[in-house]
């Protein structure tokens, strides 16, 4: 991944941590039921598209799994480090629904991205090619 990708990942990353060690959730009255699930979809999907679009981006040949894969794992990981994190915060919970919407917004992310942006196809010997 190049530099700029990288910074900007540890920034998202930094941003994600920053928000969730807050005491008091940003609007703890959400306006529909399971916005918090939404929310975290949108979150971590944008986290994995970050990463995806820097090993896209990166120069270096990628493989079909690398380019699908690292991004989803990567984000999930992220996902349950934060939610483990959440345990030593005041007024803040550690709950399985929320890694997996964090999990759910990664894939679906790389699903749309590597499947309906970029049109790769696994292929046969695991490298990426174009539908």
């Amino acid at each position: 991944m190049k530099p700029h990708f990288m910074a900007l990942t540890v920034l998202y990353c930094g941003g994600i941590f920053w928000l969730s060690s807050s005491a008091s959730p940003v609007d703890p009255t959400p306006l529909f039921p399971g916005q918090d699930k939404l929310v975290h979809i949108a979150v971590y999907g944008g986290l994995a598209a970050l990463v995806s679009t820097g090993i896209r981006r990166s120069g270096r040949p990628a493989s079909f799994s690398r380019q699908f894969w690292a991004p989803a794992l990567f984000a999930t990981g992220y996902g349950v480090f934060d939610e483990i994190h959440q345990l030593f915060v005041p007024h803040r919970f550690c709950e399985a629904g929320d890694m997996l919407a964090n999990a759910a917004g990664a894939l679906l992310i790389q699903f749309a991205l590597c499947y309906g942006v970029w049109r790769l196809n696994p292929g046969r010997n695991g490298h990426e090619e174009a539908l």
